[in-house]
């Protein structure tokens, strides 16, 4: 990626400080091409030159907002480069529970709080400031929006977005490809492939799949 979620990636990895950053590929270059980081081209000349040169100690990161656009992208290279490897990016802002598991490939922003038992899957991003409760689980390529909040064993399905400052009751399953809208509050289950908005929340329509 190259845009302003891009930005704030590359912010996390520099205060992280386990990588060392080679460049970024992005279709139009966007703002990234304003910090001193290199172009490495589009996607398709990214998987040519991780063909030639990927090693050990090269990974990857999509830092692309859009869960679906971020689902692709990881298609693609799996498609097209054999043995990726992907990086797992958390500011050492956040707080996290050693009891906390997170999966490749995700994304754990400024100022976010996960807790006691939660499980990040892979390709996941909570973003700044989101507090996540225990015993959480957010599915591959879900995330969470800034501000956003769960309580105790809510289950965030696959491709889920939870909007900004929007909260989840305990004890909440959200399905597949649902999104929630910023500063609405879920005090009850959500179907698959829906758009639900509110406090409390109600279901405004369905939402394709992909």
């Amino acid at each position: 990626g190259g845009g302003g979620h891009a930005g704030i990636i590359l912010d996390c990895i520099k205060a992280q400080g386990e990588y060392e950053i080679i460049g970024y590929s992005d279709k139009a270059k966007g703002n990234l091409s304003k910090e001193k980081v290199k172009y490495m081209g589009n996607l398709k000349e990214l998987s040519y030159k991780l063909k030639e040169k990927a090693n050990k100690k090269t990974f990857l990161t999509i830092a692309i907002g859009e869960n679906y656009i971020r689902k692709k992208i990881y298609e693609y290279l799996k498609k097209n480069v054999s043995d990726l490897k992907w990086g797992t990016i958390v500011h050492p802002s956040a707080s996290i529970s050693s009891r906390v598991k997170i999966g490749e490939g995700s994304q754990i922003l400024n100022g976010s709080i996960l807790c006691y038992k939660t499980v990040i899957s892979k390709h996941v991003c909570i973003n700044t400031g989101a507090i996540i409760d225990h015993d959480n689980f957010f599915d591959d390529f879900s995330s969470a929006g800034p501000g956003a909040c769960t309580g105790g064993n809510v289950k965030v399905g696959k491709l889920c977005f939870l909007g900004i400052n929007s909260s989840v009751k305990h004890n909440i399953r959200i399905n597949e490809n649902t999104v929630i809208g910023a500063n609405s509050f879920v005090n009850f289950n959500c179907k698959a492939n829906s758009l639900y908005f509110g406090t409390p929340a109600k279901k405004i329509k369905n939402r394709k799949k992909d």
